[in-house]
């Protein structure tokens, strides 16, 4: 859920954007940057990486993203890394959270990738007290020869999400509109969660990316029967035509 920082004064949202690889959600936090460098803290934060530029435990982006009411509001803009050799670090990243992008490739295989994906999401969001976050659905690489539209894509899926983008992440196209769908959704489930209450009565504001980094680090490889029953039903999904390499 939101938290408050009593340092700044505000309310603070954590959006992660989720995704196999290659589904392009570190293109769009480095769109993101690029697009609002006054309202970013810093650069987008990469603790790690391989030598392609795979994300190995997070990206992570902070920026101000308006109010809340009278109240300012910052967002924690964090990407999962999309292997299922890292789920322990993805399925930590989508704990106490208040929105999700679910980023797709719009292509047969990306969906069929997305499908997967979804479902580690579901078993990870049911089994934690994340129930009722908010998912938009970016249709990612429209540009792609064989793309099918945002709203095909949607169909393919076996849930409703919130909201469907669709969306081109290279060029930026859809990048800002998924960003203000899923801050909207937020500000609405942080809003209810007050019920006309103080931002003051929200818990502690949440860690850093540093401290998140050595929290990684050091429950690095742990388990448990929730995240076993995520990968394990995530992974009863694959074919040897589903992962993107």
């Amino acid at each position: 859920m939101a938290r408050f920082d009593a340092s700044t004064g505000e309310i603070v949202v954590r959006i992660v954007y989720d995704g196999l690889g290659t589904a392009g959600k570190t293109t769009n936090l480095r769109f993101l940057h690029a697009a609002f460098p006054s309202r970013a803290d810093d650069a987008v934060i990469v603790p790690e990486q391989t030598r392609g530029g795979r994300t190995l435990y997070f990206d992570w982006l902070e920026l101000r993203v308006g109010h809340l009411d009278e109240w300012p509001l910052r967002a924690q803009i964090v990407s999962v890394p999309g292997q299922f050799v890292y789920a322990a670090r993805r399925f930590r990243l989508l704990q106490e959270i208040d929105g999700v992008v679910l980023v797709c490739e719009s292509s047969e295989p990306g969906v069929r990738a997305g499908r997967i994906a979804w479902t580690f999401l579901e078993k990870t969001l049911v089994g934690s007290s994340n129930g009722g976050v908010p998912i938009v659905l970016q249709a990612n690489k429209q540009d792609l020869v064989d793309a099918m539209s945002p709203e095909e894509v949607a169909r393919r899926f076996d849930f409703v999400p919130a909201a469907v983008v669709g969306a081109q992440a290279q060029s930026g196209d859809g990048v800002r509109l998924t960003l203000l769908r899923v801050l909207d959704l937020a500000r609405s489930r942080t809003r209810a969660t007050l019920a006309g209450r103080s931002a003051e009565t929200l818990p502690p504001h949440r860690e850093t990316a540093e401290q998140m980094y050595q929290s990684l680090l050091i429950e690095d490889g742990a388990t448990s029967a929730q995240l076993t029953d995520a990968l394990e039903s995530a992974l009863a999904q694959v074919d040897p035509g589903s992962l993107q390499s």
